[in-house]
């Protein structure tokens, strides 16, 4: 998800399913910041958000200060969140075959002009 190119901006889910994703594993603030290209401001309200619906978990140690992690309610979203992501790819992949499929089948083929 978070490797993947998007045409548009990210919408609130697929901001939350990036961070879960980072947390997954234990991270800092200013790390998940960085690779969910995230403003401060965002990500203190995001984590903010999703501490308060327990999706993810802030442990406080001596060694590495304040490290954010995926809870077992947050791993379950992000199982249904991925699920749901790979079924509209998988349906824009079958659409944009079909509308090339379509253009070949009217004569249109790359380099003619045709706008598929």
């Amino acid at each position: 998800m978070i490797t993947s190119e998007r045409k548009n901006n990210r919408g609130k889910i697929q901001i939350i399913g990036d961070v879960l994703a980072l947390a997954a594993s234990g991270i800092k603030k200013t790390h998940i910041m960085y690779r969910a290209n995230l403003s401060y401001e965002q990500v203190h309200l995001y984590l903010g958000e999703l501490i308060g619906k327990r999706l993810i978990s802030q442990n406080v140690s001596s060694s590495d200060g304040v490290v954010y992690g995926t809870t077992e309610k947050g791993r379950e979203f992000l199982l249904h969140y991925t699920h749901l992501a790979e079924v509209l790819e998988e349906e824009e992949r079958e659409e944009e075959k079909t509308r090339r499929s379509t253009a070949v089948s009217n004569g249109c083929w790359a380099g003619s002009g045709c706008i598929v």
